[in-house]
């Protein structure tokens, strides 16, 4: 696994670690119980509150257009910050639940002592779990249009179903990114398929998956069940996965945002995105388009290494599908392998050398060093900051922030 560093420069040792967001399926009840006490925390002393408020306050900001994915990056990448604070730690990250997979009323992520289940075939009121009315934790203050202050679900009323592993596997192979008018109306263009809008009439993707949740799920605030969190997690491990398959593609018309310019205001890429378009909070879709490793957190299934990751000896980082691995081994070699074989197919030649680290520097250089910072060996890519290292099928790429190819294994 990847080791992901908040590093600046080579000399920044006191960096903490990134933050790594798993598969809800994958946590053990401590860290589930950890994150239920964290969220009631925030409940608590009016954090909470605060994030559904802006959710209705903002709808335009983050919705309906193409800032939707990176709108909702920053307000998750907040809420982490505000859990992490929460838990008193800094190294919890959000989980996603991938309902593509995680598909039903049994599913993991319903259990009492998670997420809770299903409402009640008369109001929909939930009645077990930590989200419960009727635990005294849980009151929904934020509500509009005559809502009750209690959490609501109604699983699979209004739609039958959830999206399929299939509906995911074809959107992420959808683009450009966005296409004009840059909104609803919007044909084609993976945003506008993603949030759900199209191909139409029943809701699909990132709607659909509000609608079968169904409750307090529906209106705009969502946030109201903490489920929301762990559903735009799981959307916006799509955006990244996305990106990263528009590298593989080779660029082309597959630009990773649009537009510059036309969209409605907030929703240009260098476009201060409301509420954070003030003089010392201005966060634009520019700023958090590219490396989510920049902005605290990786995903446990991510296939690239962006500025300032590091692999330790022994570690490994695997391509779409697991096919090939690239492995910095106790050796000093940076070796890819085919896995179904363990065929050696690269390597950098440096077995038997001072054994330290492999880092993807900021300016785009794959470098391995040796202890004292001594450098063993590097791609020789510097001067391209934001350089994202990819493992593929057969070989190892090194991309540029405009997608074009820098480096690449024979």
């Amino acid at each position: 696994m990847v080791v992901r560093k908040k590093s600046g420069t080579l000399s920044e040792q006191e960096t903490a670690q990134i933050v790594q967001r798993k598969n809800q399926v994958t946590l053990s009840e401590p860290e589930k119980t950890q994150i239920v006490q964290a969220v009631l925390t925030l409940k608590a002393n009016g954090t909470y509150d605060r994030y559904v408020r802006e959710h209705i306050d903002y709808a335009l900001a983050g919705h309906r257009g193409p800032a939707f994915f990176s709108w909702h990056r920053e307000f998750l990448r907040r809420f982490e910050r505000d859990l992490q604070k929460a838990a008193r730690n800094p190294n919890l990250g959000l989980p996603y639940w991938n309902w593509s997979f995680d598909n039903s009323s049994n599913s993991s992520i319903w259990g009492p002592g998670f997420m809770g289940g299903n409402g009640r075939t008369s109001d929909g009121q939930v009645m077990d779990g930590p989200f419960a009315f009727n635990t005294g934790n849980w009151t929904l203050n934020v509500r509009t249009n005559g809502e009750p202050p209690y959490l609501r679900r109604q699983f699979g009323v209004n739609i039958p179903s959830l999206p399929t592993q299939a509906d995911v596997e074809d959107t992420l192979k959808t683009g450009p990114y966005d296409v004009a008018p840059w909104n609803i109306s919007s044909g084609s263009g993976f945003r506008n398929k993603a949030e759900g809008w199209i191909p139409g009439p029943e809701p699909q993707m990132h709607n659909r998956v509000h609608v079968w949740v169904g409750g307090s799920m529906l209106p705009m605030t969502s946030p109201n069940d903490p489920v929301f969190f762990l559903h735009h997690c799981f959307v916006d491990k799509q955006w990244s996965d996305w990106q990263v398959r528009q590298l593989e593609l080779g660029g082309g018309d597959y630009n990773l945002y649009l537009p510059f310019s036309g969209a409605n205001p907030g929703h240009n890429l260098e476009d201060a995105m409301p509420p954070w378009d003030q003089p010392n909070d201005t966060v634009t879709p520019a700023d958090v388009l590219y490396n989510h490793g920049q902005m605290g957190y990786s995903y446990d299934t991510d296939t690239d290494m962006q500025p300032f990751d590091e692999l330790m000896p022994g570690q490994r980082i695997y391509s779409r599908g697991n096919t090939h691995c690239l492995t910095y081994q106790s050796d000093s070699n940076l070796v890819l392998y085919w896995v179904p074989t363990w065929q050696q197919l690269w390597n950098s030649h440096t077995a038997g050398q001072p054994v330290g680290v492999c880092r993807m520097e900021g300016d785009g250089n794959l470098v391995i060093y040796g202890p004292n910072n001594q450098i063993i060996w590097s791609s020789g890519t510097s001067g391209h900051t934001g350089g994202r290292l990819v493992v593929l099928p057969g070989k190892v790429v090194i991309y540029g922030l405009d997608g074009k190819v820098i480096w690449s294994t024979p």
